[in-house]
């Protein structure tokens, strides 16, 4: 299968996108919540580092950085997840229709 030309593509996006109200509301959130899991990842490694003599609890900074950091991407990561499957299954049906 050949890949679509230049003129294709910019033909293509000339045309009208129909997304629903929930997608684009979505194009404009996931970004940000793309944009907080690598700020996140990278807070977590900045305060891990900077705190690692501080103790609390017995367990230093850093620990529980990753002990709350990585649970916290996990639930970001599956939130992205589930809402792309969710507002691309809407898609799809409108598109059906």
């Amino acid at each position: 299968m050949a890949r679509p030309s230049l003129a294709e593509r910019l033909s293509a996006m000339d045309q009208p996108d129909h997304a629903s109200e929930a997608g684009a509301m979505w194009g404009s959130v996931r970004p940000l919540l793309v944009l907080g899991r690598i700020v996140m990842v990278g807070m977590i490694i900045i305060i891990g580092e900077i705190f690692d003599d501080v103790r609390m609890a017995g367990l230093t900074i850093g620990v529980w950085a990753l002990i709350l950091g990585i649970p916290l991407f996990l639930l970001m990561s599956t939130i992205i997840t589930y809402v792309d499957r969710l507002v691309g299954v809407g898609e799809k049906e409108e598109a059906n229709l």
